[in-house]
């Protein structure tokens, strides 16, 4: 009889902490649900928040290219209308500033410039990102801690479509959320991937970073200035 008894309540006891700890598992999911719960207009409201309060960032990045090949280089950027990016090999740069962008091929030593409209990436100089303003929202969602925002130019379809990724493990607040990845479909349906690391906020970052002195490139020793 005491065996039994002390069986019965083993197997109760048992049953009781399986029943405790299915029970604090679903009030942790619960509560990470409610946390969660937000309206596909507040999280873009949060995104266009932290993307109007980036200062200044830069950033390591590796790029896989849509003909199998990687890249790596620097990334940096100063709101508004300012950003930078740098190619490790070949030592290409292409750079933003104002509505015009520069476009430096190391391999070919040829040098371009067009208007920053002319591809969807603009959206990060904007002086106010207003996502809704020049800009067609074709998709919003969440995948545990990962927000996904893809959207188009209104003005200029043909320049891409532009997928921007954040890192937002807080899901309540917007004190968590960190861009860490890009990557863009053009016209012809190519996707590059854009993967950021060693992430830096609010560093300072002179002006003259984001210009390129094509003259002195092509012939050394000279100068635009």
């Amino acid at each position: 009889m005491i065996l039994a008894t002390g069986h019965t309540t083993w197997a109760a006891m048992k049953r009781f902490t399986t029943i405790l700890i299915t029970v604090l598992i679903l009030a942790t999911v619960a509560a990470a649900g409610i946390a969660r719960a937000e309206s596909d207009g507040e999280l873009l409201q949060r995104v266009e928040t932290y993307l109007n309060g980036i200062t200044t960032l830069e950033a390591r990045f590796t790029q896989d290219n849509y003909d199998g090949s990687t890249s790596a280089g620097d990334f940096q950027l100063k709101r508004p209308m300012l950003a930078r990016i740098a190619y490790d090999d070949p030592a290409t740069e292409v750079v933003a500033r104002g509505q015009k962008y520069q476009f430096w091929d190391a391999e070919t030593g040829q040098f371009f410039e067009g208007p920053v409209t002319a591809s969807p990436m603009w959206v990060l100089l904007r002086p106010d990102v207003d996502l809704q303003d020049s800009f067609d929202v074709r998709a919003l969602r969440r995948d545990g801690d990962r927000v996904f925002l893809t959207i188009q130019s209104s003005d200029d379809p043909g320049a891409g479509v532009l997928t921007l990724v954040f890192d937002d493990p807080a899901g309540d607040t917007g004190d968590g959320m960190a861009l860490v990845q890009w990557y863009v479909r053009d016209a012809q349906g190519y996707i590059t991937r854009v993967n950021l690391e060693e992430v830096a906020m609010g560093v300072p970052l002179a002006d003259d970073l984001f210009a390129i002195d094509h003259r002195a490139k092509i012939r050394p020793g000279t100068s635009t200035h």
